[in-house]
Parts: structure tokens; sequence; C-alpha cells
């Protein structure tokens, strides 16, 4: 029976391969994320059993990404897994040019429509420390692996700017629920993330600058909450 599945998958053609490996991964998150957007939900608490589920969900569905993969013949290099530490340490001026574009993005959307009424969801942290620290980690391996090393080395073949710009398409897609000024901010760094995996197919620096922001974030959570 599985070496039959397995068949089924090395038989995927590779835009097969690319919408199964999308949709199965994120799918889910797209759905959702526009639903909290169109019944503007304000309120998202951040409990010790829900971020235990999102840990569960997001790991699970990496693993049947890599799964799938495997068959498929990528390698870890391919996937743009080449952890060292000159890498890692990339990460921490990557952050700095995440948080410039993000925060220039978001206030100069502000600025440029101050009447405007943008509907933002607030987070609470309730839950304990080592949960949210696996939590960072985990969101931050799955969201670079599949929106960028996975998206973007799977369409590299259609040149950059489709790639990088299938990658931010969906980054944007699954940040609706965070409201439209948070999510139309997060366009700048998905061209940011996008161009520099372009260019040195290695996406520690992003798991990296991710985790270093996902901390600053969830931390002013925590302080609000």
């Amino acid at each position: 029976m599985l070496s039959n599945v397995e068949e089924r998958i090395r038989k995927l053609t590779p835009r097969a391969e690319f919408f199964v490996v999308v949709i199965g991964t994120l799918g889910y998150y797209i759905i959702t994320s526009a639903i909290v957007l169109l019944l503007r939900l304000d309120h998202y608490e951040m409990t010790t059993g829900r971020m235990l589920r999102a840990v569960l969900m997001e790991s699970t569905l990496l693993l049947f990404a890599a799964w799938l993969l495997r068959i498929r013949g990528w390698s870890v290099e391919r996937a743009g897994l080449r952890p060292s530490w000159l890498a890692g340490l990339a990460g921490i001026p990557l952050l700095i040019a995440y948080l410039t574009l993000y925060y220039s993005a978001y206030f100069a959307i502000r600025i440029a429509f101050p009447a405007a009424s943008f509907h933002a969801i607030r987070m609470t942290v309730t839950a304990s420390v080592p949960i949210m620290i696996l939590t960072i980690i985990v969101n931050s391996f799955f969201e670079e692996l599949i929106v960028t090393s996975y998206v973007i080395e799977s369409l590299s073949s259609q040149g950059a700017a489709y790639a990088i710009s299938a990658s931010i398409l969906l980054r944007f897609l699954y940040h609706l629920y965070q409201g439209p000024i948070a999510s139309i901010s997060i366009l700048p760094l998905g061209f940011l993330f996008g161009a520099i995996f372009w260019r040195w197919r290695n996406v520690t620096p992003m798991i990296v600058a991710h985790t270093l922001a996902n901390f600053i974030a969830f931390g002013f959570a925590a302080g609000r909450s």
C-alpha cells in the first residue's frame, strides 16, 4: 500500500507537487486567516493548549512535506537548509533590515491613509515561557522552509520575479488575520527574504531573523497581557 502511494508521488508533475505541498501545508492557514479578517475578530489569546496544538500541527505538516519531498528526490541542501555560524549570524543584520522595512511600510500606510479604519487583531499571551519558545522556533522553521525555501526553489525555473512574487503572495495571504495594514506591511519583508534566498540559496538567516522578530513581538504581547 505504502509503495503504491510512493510510486504515485514520484509520478507527480512538478506543478502537481507544488500544489500538493503548498495547499497541504499553507491551505488551512490561508483559509482561517481570511475568515478571521472577514469576521473582524479582534482578540486572540495564546494559551498553553493553543500553542501546543499549533506546534503539533506545524511539526506534522513540516514532516509531511519532508516525507513527500524526500520521495520526490529533494535533498536537505536543495531545500536551502545549510546551517553554519556565519549564516546564523547573518540573521542579525537581516533582523534589523526586517524590522526597518516592516515598520517603514506600516507607518507609511498610516500616514498615507490617516482617516482609514484598519482592523487589527490584539494578541495576549498566557502560555508558559518554554511553550512560547518552542512555538516561536517551530513556527519560524515552518514558515521559512515552506514559503521562502520551498516555494522559491520549486519555481526557480520560472525566474526570480515569478518565484519571489509567489512567495510574497503566500506570505501575505496567511498573514491576513493580522489586519490589512499589518499584512500589507509584510510585502517588502517578503521581497527582502525572497531576494536574499534567491542570491544565496540558504534559508538559515531567514529562520534566525524570523525567530528573533517573533521573540520581540511575543515579548511585547506578553508585556501587555
